[in-house]
């Protein structure tokens, strides 16, 4: 059986927070809010620019275009990071800025024989058994980390949400060893709240590496030769985090149970990068149920992509 708190290659829980698949017992999740198929064909769209790692070019022209097609303050750097960024709703624009934060990179591997250039072919996904989404071909998905980058574009792009300022960071060349965000200059950013959407498990919310003693869970991942030789900054956890505590707050009223507060190991999300350059912000990271990432099989369960986009949402409102 497929565990759904399973994270990355580990996680250790840094609190006593209990883990209830279904507090209700009758095997219901919360209905997603709003409008996560928006979400959802920002996926689709993306997903038809080429961007494997080194190679996000395309991809990065797609999201500038995206920004600046709607208004808002885009800007990119050499690394083809780009930055978005969106005002505050009405009567929020003197809230202090959220950072919401995804990597526009992929893994791209196909099976053997399989015909598909990845310079040059789209990615289709279709949905099969139901929930799952995947590559109509035999390729990776792109859904590490194109489920995050499609969330955010789809709250940059959503009329009508109850946001405070919005600093949209998406970087390049994470799976090498987080090395667009490593060339970032975060003097671009007032933020000191960062939310990563690089996650692979609903359910979770990480909140720093795996320094400390705990419990590990471990599932095997195929994580990049170069990733495993990379030097990566700690991600320190942090005590005292009103960030983190929001977070639980509205996970609370939003699933009707208690999220799993974790950590990483032997694996890395651009937080740690973000955390040696801006020691002093509050950071988590989150994100739906993903499997098979960095393999052919990848998957993406559609109903947990959806109701992780309306917890985006309602954190936002709430925050």
């Amino acid at each position: 059986m497929y565990n759904r708190y399973a994270l990355y290659a580990a996680l250790f829980t840094f609190g006593s927070l209990c883990v209830c698949d279904d507090p209700t017992g009758n095997g219901e999740r919360p209905a997603p809010i709003p409008n996560p198929k928006t979400a959802y064909e920002y996926f689709v769209e993306l997903s038809k620019y080429p961007r494997c790692s080194g190679s996000e070019k395309p991809a990065s022209d797609f999201l500038v275009e995206f920004g600046r097609a709607r208004g808002l303050d885009t800007r990119r750097d050499e690394a083809l990071n780009v930055l978005i960024k969106k005002p505050g709703a009405i009567g929020r624009e003197n809230e202090p800025p959220i950072i919401l934060q995804a990597h526009i990179d992929m893994v791209c591997k196909k099976d053997d024989g399989v015909e598909h250039d990845f310079e040059r072919d789209p990615i289709v996904p279709v949905i099969a058994d139901g929930d799952w989404v995947t590559a109509k071909k035999r390729t990776t998905l792109g859904a590490d980390d194109g489920g995050g980058v499609s969330m955010i574009m789809a709250v940059l792009a959503a009329g009508g949400l109850s946001h405070p300022p919005i600093e949209a960071v998406f970087t390049t060349e994470e799976e090498p060893g987080l090395l667009g965000a490593g060339r970032f200059d975060v003097s671009w950013l007032s933020g000191k709240r960062l939310l990563n959407l690089d996650m692979v498990q609903e359910g979770a919310i990480v909140v720093g590496d795996g320094h400390v003693d705990g419990p590990d869970i471990v599932v095997p991942i195929a994580i990049p030769a170069l990733m495993k030789a990379a030097v990566i900054p700690e991600w320190p956890y942090k005590p005292d985090s009103p960030l983190r505590d929001k977070m639980v707050e509205v996970y609370r009223e939003y699933y009707g149970e208690d999220p799993l507060i974790a950590g990483l190991q032997h694996a890395a999300v651009e937080c740690s990068m973000f955390a040696s350059k801006m020691p002093d912000a509050d950071m988590a990271s989150i994100g739906p149920d993903i499997i098979d990432l960095h393999t052919p099989n990848e998957r993406m369960r559609l109903s947990s992509y959806n109701r992780v986009y309306g917890y985006l949402v309602r954190l936002l409102e709430s925050l």
